[in-house]
């Protein structure tokens, strides 16, 4: 059952609508989506062989005021579109007693936004649009171990600058930094009531973004799961998150000053096999919305999974 509904434990794009006044990170966001370390089973090991996962998310935000490749704008309304592939192998060799797993997650994004541009002769109305390949992420290794009810993933994910990025531009794709992130998640699934629990918690290191002198402090966050499975078909459930930058934005670039983000959100998220003869395909969906945010954008975030599970 347990391999029939992972979700890889890695982290992931999503889905997210918001509208808010952000200070902190540049361009008032990071390489952390909340809500995005899966939804289901998130620490169960899956079995040997190739898993293959298709992410669609949107993006629709106001931002009163925040710094874009160096320089301050206000007023902004952005809209976005992505569609991430995630390539997953799961290989038949333990690695320290534990299964061992390695990823890549590549990104398709379109980005439209209109905003007023802060300059030395007054303001100016900007408006582009963008459309590219996203900031690769990499996942060499992801160990996985279980005992009992229990499981247990720890991983290393690295978010690389391969985004189209060029400070003249109005707006990008890419963040232009790169991204450490360290997660280990912990799922306990009781089979005979179906009840899941599940929490992954991360710390992520940003590097500076060269073109800007601007890098963004270093994060913490936290997911949880709380999910039923009333079938071996179909799964209901509650997910939250926590969202802490604990260092301030540093370099030149940080204009508006060393501001730390603080948010955290709730919401609910359903997951269905399709009957099908292999049963190696499923749907997940969340929707999750901020309760608070501090210095973030207050956001509504949704996301639709499709996932593909081959043998080895």
């Amino acid at each position: 059952m347990r391999s029939k509904f992972l979700t890889a434990g890695a982290a992931s794009a999503l889905m997210f609508l918001g509208i808010g006044d952000s200070y902190a990170a540049e361009g008032a966001s990071s390489n952390y989506f909340p809500g995005s370390y899966g939804d289901f089973l998130i620490a169960a090991a899956p079995d040997p062989g190739w898993i293959y996962q298709n992410y669609n998310f949107f993006y629709d935000a106001k931002v009163n005021e925040s710094v874009l490749q160096g320089r301050l704008n206000l007023d902004i309304d952005t809209f976005s579109y992505a569609n991430m592939s995630v390539g997953l192998y799961t290989f038949e060799e333990k690695v320290l007693g534990a299964t061992f797993a390695a990823a890549a997650f590549v990104p398709i994004a379109y980005v439209d936004l209109d905003a007023t541009l802060a300059t030395a002769d007054g303001n100016v109305a900007v408006s582009d649009s963008v459309t590219g390949l996203g900031d690769i992420s990499i996942m060499p290794a992801s160990f996985y171990w279980s005992s009992g009810n229990w499981s247990f993933n720890l991983y290393e994910t690295i978010i690389t600058p391969t985004g189209k990025y060029d400070v003249n531009d109005v707006v990008n794709v890419g963040l232009n930094h790169w991204s450490f992130d360290t997660v280990f998640a912990f799922t306990h699934f009781n089979p005979d009531s179906g009840f899941d629990f599940s929490m992954a918690t991360g710390f992520i290191v940003n590097t500076e973004n060269d073109d800007t002198d601007y890098e963004t402090g270093n994060e913490v966050h936290v997911d949880v799961m709380a999910n039923q499975f009333l079938s071996e078909t179909f799964a209901l459930g509650l997910k939250g998150y926590y969202y802490k930058q604990v260092t301030g934005d540093s370099g030149r670039g940080a204009i508006l000053g060393d501001f730390q983000g603080e948010s955290y959100g709730l919401g609910p998220s359903l997951l269905w096999v399709p009957k099908t003869k292999s049963g190696n395909f499923s749907v997940t969906a969340s929707w999750l919305h901020d309760l608070d945010a501090t210095r973030r954008l207050k956001s509504d975030y949704a996301v639709v999974t499709l996932t593909w599970a081959f043998g080895g």
